[in-house]
């Protein structure tokens, strides 16, 4: 398995018949597929790179089989693709180390995926493209504004990766609009990126668990003022507890926890951090107010009230 840093430099050194870039951020998944074009000397003008939606393995072999018209080399990317159950399955993971065999340098096939499952075929390269870590979204960053000759204070760069939650598509865009408004700042980045809505939560969680009753409830009453409603916040506030009860009692990694919960790896990061701070049995304590305050937003009782009381009772573990 590759990581997607060390994707470049891989194909400088190797020719692979097949890559399976699998993972949770398109942008690295587009970029992965960008870097493939660029070793393979293709340029992706729809006559060199084929381009497949949820095709069969026959689809694929005509496509490999097929020579491109202005390259040495035939990309083959194929989108939505996903492995039969049960018996057909050795079937066709059989069918397409076959097509692999016949590799003569000619083309290569690139599935884009979710999920690695099933792509343990002989002949295919796997590529983590999840979500890159705070370090790795820093230094991109820091690359990115240095190549538009601005440079930018780590600092200022790690808070917007964090703001973004490391998703690259998000990261790409707000750091353009920071450099078309010309000041790369930490004033800037607070009035200028919107705030992924987990990292919204985490730092009312934080307010929380510090016991500053008065400051957690501004900052509820200061997300309302911005557009959010009171049921929204509730079950987004619900669900950080939950994630924060769930990684203080498993022993599962940040990666396993982030896949079964189906959330970002940083907000995963974000509920390690809240759960140190807890006892197993006071976020036990936490739930059930949850559970008490849903009751009451059910029975159409004012949201503004339950949600101002629920902030007290959790205060108050």
């Amino acid at each position: 398995m590759i990581r997607f840093l060390e994707l470049k430099e891989k194909l400088k050194n190797n020719d692979y018949p097949c890559l399976c870039l699998y993972g949770n951020d398109d942008w690295v998944k587009r970029r992965a597929v960008s870097y493939v074009c660029e070793a393979s000397g293709v340029v992706d003008d729809g006559f060199s790179v084929d381009r497949l939606e949820s095709p069969s393995i026959a689809e694929m072999e005509i496509a490999c089989m097929t020579r491109g018209l202005f390259a040495d080399k035939k990309l083959v990317v194929c989108e939505g693709f996903a492995f039969s159950e049960g018996a057909k399955l050795k079937a066709e993971q059989k069918r397409l180390a076959e097509l692999l065999k016949r590799y003569d340098g000619d083309f290569c096939l690139v599935f884009v995926t979710d999920s690695d499952k099933g792509f343990d075929v002989e002949g295919v390269e796997k590529v983590n493209c999840n979500h890159l870590d705070k370090d790795s979204v820093t230094k991109w960053i820091l690359s990115f504004c240095k190549r538009s000759q601005v440079s930018v204070d780590k600092l200022c760069a790690e808070k917007l990766a964090v703001y973004c939650l490391n998703d690259m598509s998000r990261v790409s865009v707000e750091t353009q609009k920071l450099l078309d408004y010309g000041e790369f700042s930490n004033e800037s980045v607070e009035r200028l990126v919107h705030k992924d809505a987990e990292y919204v939560v985490y730092d009312l969680s934080q307010l929380i668990a510090d016991k500053n009753a008065g400051k957690a409830v501004e900052t509820y009453r200061g997300l309302l003022t911005r557009g959010e409603e009171a049921r929204s916040l509730f079950a987004l506030l619900y669900n950080f507890y939950r994630r924060v009860y769930y990684v203080k009692t498993s022993d599962f990694s940040t990666e396993e926890t982030a896949n079964y919960l189906n959330v970002k790896s940083a907000a995963v990061g974000f509920a390690k951090d809240t759960a140190k701070r807890y006892k197993p049995m006071q976020l036990n304590k936490a739930l059930k107010y949850f559970e008490q305050a849903d009751l009451k937003l059910k029975a159409f009782l004012d949201e503004n009230e339950v949600m101002n009381a629920l902030i007290m009772q959790l205060v108050s573990l």
